[in-house]
């Protein structure tokens, strides 16, 4: 027997996330924190969500920030049509430039601070008028503060579903970057910064479809079962450590972070109402 799998199962069995203690960040359009568990943990809030895993009788968990790539692509399609025609005429990927940029900036942006709720809000709020923020900005921020702000800013939401978890006892004993975020350098280190955790990369970049590949060789009897079949396959490639200072910052930045949306709450509402 064959077993199928949702996409975010899917891609968890891709990265390997199988057993007890792994944990992945995917960054695409949206960013996805998915942990697996052996037993059911359900968050009586419900700010994130628990499922049946493709791994038989094995469970998961995940937050989910609903615009996490698409912030930067936003930004990039609304604000950086020069940078864009700069990366053609270069033959580079735009993104690399725009992350040299914020590679420049501190860790913290000076104080400037991007709320990634440019789609409403999944996890923790449920908050369909949640919106997009930059805040803090002053003169002396530049268009790398704002890049970086927004790296940062998806990081935090991130962590938000981190502490959740953390809080139901769930371990958590290796992060895994994945996703087309997971390709910046820079993006991996402010994870790691941000985390206070290591953060790795795999051999496998395919995601969803290589982890239904392994479901088949499994039902077709290649491995006895989805645990065997990812570790036959899946190996870790790079590995990136917290920077003290770094992590420093951001242990003072994010309560703030967290604050910001219970500030302006009440005002996402109003505004939503306007349009």
């Amino acid at each position: 027997m064959i077993s199928g799998a949702g996409d975010c199962a899917a891609g968890a069995v891709g990265n390997g996330i199988v057993t007890k203690g792994v944990l992945s960040t995917s960054l695409g359009t949206s960013g996805v924190v998915f942990v697996h568990s052996d037993e059911v943990k359900i968050d009586p809030e419900g700010r994130v969500h628990t499922f049946c895993h493709a791994v038989r009788g094995k469970w998961h968990m995940m937050g989910v920030n609903l615009s996490a790539g698409g912030s930067l692509q936003w930004f990039r399609n609304a604000l950086c049509q020069a940078v864009v025609a700069e990366a053609k005429k270069k033959k580079v990927d735009v993104y690399t430039l725009l992350t040299a940029e914020a590679e420049a900036v501190a860790a913290g942006s000076s104080g400037l601070f991007f709320l990634p709720y440019l789609s409403g809000e999944r996890t923790p709020h449920a908050d369909p008028d949640a919106r997009g923020c930059f805040i803090g900005l002053t003169l002396s921020h530049q268009r790398g503060h704002l890049i970086r702000s927004i790296l940062e800013g998806v990081t935090y939401s991130m962590r938000e579903s981190l502490a959740i978890f953390e809080g139901l006892g769930v371990p958590m004993k290796q992060i895994r970057a994945s996703g087309g975020g997971a390709r910046s350098a820079l993006w991996r280190q402010i994870q790691a910064d941000a985390f206070g955790r290591k953060v790795v990369t795999i051999n496998s970049e395919e995601g969803a479809a290589y982890g239904v590949a392994l479901l088949a060789a499994v039902g077709a009897g290649e491995y006895k079962n989805i645990a065997e079949a990812c570790g036959a396959t899946i190996r870790v490639v790079s590995e990136i450590s917290p920077n003290r200072a770094a992590k420093k910052v951001y242990d003072a930045t994010f309560p703030v972070y967290q604050q910001l949306y219970r500030s302006l709450k009440g005002d996402f509402k109003t505004i939503a109402g306007l349009g």
